[in-house]
């Protein structure tokens, strides 16, 4: 009985770990959104390709964006647009995530550190 016991606290004890690791995932995806931007930000992102698609550079020159940098093999690309549907376009161009203006903000200042 004592067993049973214990293995039904370990259970709890990852349940409440998990539970907690996705709610902060879930919190830094929101930030990291591009929804999320600064005043006068507005249409910068951070465009992440997958590895067995197009480039980032041609995913956003095919959604219609202006590339600012491109990094990481090609996976990373800093764009913008002033097109109100540019994520949706982005998206449909083969994009594999979207961040927001803070990240595209990093981006460019690791390439220009480097």
């Amino acid at each position: 009985m004592e067993c049973t016991r214990r293995r039904k606290t370990g259970g709890s004890k990852r349940f409440v770990l998990a539970y907690f690791l996705f709610a902060n995932l879930l919190m830094v995806f929101a930030v990291l959104q591009p929804g999320n931007q600064g005043p006068g930000k507005q249409g910068m992102v951070a465009v992440v390709s997958a590895p067995w698609s197009a480039s980032a550079a041609e995913v956003s020159a095919r959604a219609g964006g202006q590339i600012l940098s491109t990094g990481f093999g090609g996976w990373l690309a800093v764009s913008t647009s002033d097109e109100p549907d540019y994520l949706w376009r982005l998206y449909s161009s083969g994009a594999f995530y979207v961040a927001s203006a803070l990240v595209a903000e990093a981006c460019l200042r690791l390439g220009s550190s480097g």
